[in-house]
């Protein structure tokens, strides 16, 4: 039985794939599995993923016969995926030659349920550090939870991550959204005991107009994504107070400062077709501004921007 499971969800990526691929099979730890879910690509996806496959045994080809968005694919993976540990990466993107071997050594050593690297934002032209230091980090539940809020040493996506197969037990990728992870990784990171971090620079995302988190790199704020990172840490903030409550305080004012960020943001662009999510935002700050502006973790800039809504 291999020790890692490897799922890829691929769609329309043929410029990437095999680069991508290619970057897992020259993994230096070679105990895996490699899942890779081809999600109804209708450009040479899959003559590629085929090809490989041949050429290698680890590679476990599944293929889903209509796009139905990439939590479909990757809940097809965890559903097959047979390891211990598993890893979920992008089919876009690069792993260096050491990032398995690395996560394994962090995950075994100090008994962890989830174990994390750096990595870089390739925009081509040039790279950018995305959580690149080098503190190594032990930290219990609370202190993950308090890491993954802050978003200083790592965030929600599921790259860069070595997990313990057992904390999906009973949860899955949420299906017709357009960005899956936030919905989740709270909840897996809310049943890890151990979690260790150090932010060697090991993984790649490679930036491009067709990624599906674009829209976070630009300006543009849509009502559709506003509404669904809202609602999304609406019951984050519900889930982890009830599960987590030593989270409490942080979680709370998590989804009190997007909010501030969002109105900061929506007023400086003068974003209308936001006006409504607008209103609802401020009243939502003034409900609870007594509380808000008690926090512990608030800053002095959004106190200034809280009075001035």
């Amino acid at each position: 039985m291999p020790k890692i499971s490897i799922i890829m969800c691929t769609y329309n990526r043929a410029q990437f794939l095999s680069r991508s691929i290619e970057s897992i099979l020259s993994q230096t730890f070679t105990d895996f599995e490699f899942i890779v879910v081809i999600n109804g690509s209708t450009d040479s996806s899959e003559i590629i993923c085929n090809k490989y496959a041949e050429q290698d045994s680890r590679i476990r080809l599944i293929p889903i016969t209509e796009n139905r968005g990439a939590p479909v694919g990757r809940n097809k993976g965890l559903e097959v995926a047979s390891c211990e540990f598993i890893t979920i990466v992008d089919d876009d993107d690069c792993c260096e030659p050491q990032m398995l071997e690395f996560l394994w050594g962090l995950a075994t050593k100090y008994n962890a349920d989830i174990a994390m690297c750096g990595s870089w934002n390739d925009f081509s032209s040039r790279k950018e550090p995305y959580f690149i230091f080098d503190d190594l980090l032990i930290l219990d539940k609370v202190q993950g939870l308090d890491e993954l809020l802050k978003r200083e040493k790592y965030n929600v996506a599921p790259p860069t991550k070595l997990f313990r197969k057992t904390l999906f037990d009973g949860i899955h990728f949420k299906e017709n959204v357009i960005v899956d992870d936030i919905h989740i990784i709270y909840k897996i990171f809310a049943k890890a005991n151990i979690v260790v971090v150090q932010g060697k620079p090991l993984y790649s995302f490679t930036k491009h107009g067709s990624n599906m988190t674009s829209f976070i790199q630009t300006d543009v704020l849509s009502p559709r994504i506003l509404n669904e990172y809202l609602s999304a840490f609406r019951q984050r903030t519900e889930y982890l107070c009830k599960n987590v409550p030593g989270i409490t305080s942080r979680v709370r004012y998590s989804e009190w400062s997007y909010m501030i960020s969002m109105c900061q943001k929506i007023k400086q662009y003068n974003n209308t077709d936001c006006s409504e999510t607008y209103e609802f935002m401020v009243k939502t700050l003034h409900e609870n501004y007594s509380e808000l502006i008690e926090n512990p973790f608030i800053t002095e800039m959004e106190k200034t921007q809280l009075k001035g809504m």
